[in-house]
């Protein structure tokens, strides 16, 4: 079957680290908006594995983008429970699609298995994606000038498909800000707490990987 040129969401929202997946993955979906591509989002509790699944099967979309916390085997959902999991044995719900997973390690195990047949591309994570953040705005995340260095390359994938790239080419693309951020960092200008940034940034580009058929496109 298929696909359809929709973009999928999942925005768990029960803890500080996801409440600032779920905010920053809005700037993707004012993105794809402004650009008409129909956007179905499972915001807090219907970031379940069940909604997943439905939503999958009903809409076929072409691009899914998870949010949360993960592990090699799964990306899990609101109240940290499983998403996509080798042990549920559902990876097959990404066939024929794009999947970017901002989630720790899943690229490790459940992103080579989902990519198994070569009909899907899977980018995201080996090891676990490190983001610093601005206390004082922890109730604001989009207005965290901290976080922002990690957030807006690892955005660049999702922005990437919808202008067009292949899965390749995104990945590609977000690895490039991350490095001109990095750059930006080791600047004369940058603050004295920039090294403890730069090392992360570094170990998040290192770590991102596209899988499976890199050029599928959007």
């Amino acid at each position: 079957m298929s696909k359809y040129k929709i973009l999928l969401v999942t925005r768990p929202n029960h803890d500080l680290t996801v409440r600032y997946l779920s905010a920053w993955g809005q700037k993707v979906i004012a993105e794809a908006k402004k650009k008409g591509i129909k956007v179905l989002e499972l915001k807090d509790k219907r970031a379940n594995k069940q909604e997943l699944e439905s939503m999958i099967k009903k809409h076929n979309p072409a691009l899914i983008f998870l949010n949360g916390h993960g592990d090699k085997n799964s990306v899990a959902g609101q109240d940290d429970k499983n998403l996509v999991s080798l042990g549920d044995k559902n990876e097959e719900i990404l066939s024929g699609s794009i999947t970017y997973a901002l989630a720790c390690q899943s690229a490790k195990s459940l992103g080579v298995q989902a990519t198994k047949d070569n009909f899907s591309a899977y980018i995201g994570y080996q090891e676990d994606f490190i983001f610093y953040l601005d206390q004082t705005k922890a109730t604001r995340p989009l207005e965290d000038e901290v976080a922002k260095l990690f957030f807006e390359p690892s955005n660049q994938v999702v922005i990437s498909l919808l202008k067009g790239n292949t899965a390749s080419d995104a990945n590609l693309n977000s690895r490039k800000f991350f490095a001109r951020n990095i750059q930006k960092l080791l600047s004369s200008e940058a603050s004295s707490e920039s090294g403890q940034y730069i090392k992360y940034l570094w170990w998040n580009m290192k770590n991102q990987v596209c899988l499976g058929n890199g050029d599928y496109k959007f």
